[in-house]
């Protein structure tokens, strides 16, 4: 049963724009810090997947990210961005559900003193609202 969900969660990220940054496509795996839970663990807050991958970039390659994002948020249910000139810097995109699974990706970028970026995107799956993950982040 373990394999069916794991397959279903990689099913569902594959449609999206940005599915090559957590297959390390864009920026290489050696570089990312990638974390992949599931399981009982994620049922109090009513998730059934997180994947989450972060890495810094240089200017160039943290606008290439950026516009994967953007355009998963243009074909997404609902999406809450804020941008910092022409960059991305946040968003809470509520994804077309993957049949009766919620699922969201949240991205943030935030400057950094070395010339470049860091960049932040989880993938989420379950029954979680979006005022769940709201509340969620505020704890946090």
């Amino acid at each position: 049963m373990s394999l069916l969900l794991f397959s279903g969660a990689a099913f569902a990220q594959k449609g999206l724009n940005c599915y090559p940054v957590f297959r390390g496509k864009v920026i290489p795996e050696r570089q990312m810090v990638m974390t992949e839970v599931r399981g009982d663990g994620m049922a109090t807050y009513k998730l059934d997947y997180y994947r989450s991958v972060r890495f810094h970039v240089d200017s160039l390659t943290a606008r290439k990210v950026a516009a994967m994002v953007e355009a998963d948020a243009v074909a997404a249910d609902s999406a809450e961005t804020e941008k910092t000139g022409e960059l991305l810097t946040y968003g809470l995109i509520q994804l077309k559900p993957f049949g009766i699974m919620r699922r969201y990706l949240c991205y943030q970028a935030r400057e950094t003193e070395f010339k470049g970026w860091m960049i932040t995107i989880i993938y989420l799956e379950g029954s979680a609202t979006l005022q769940d993950l709201r509340s969620m982040f505020e704890k946090q």
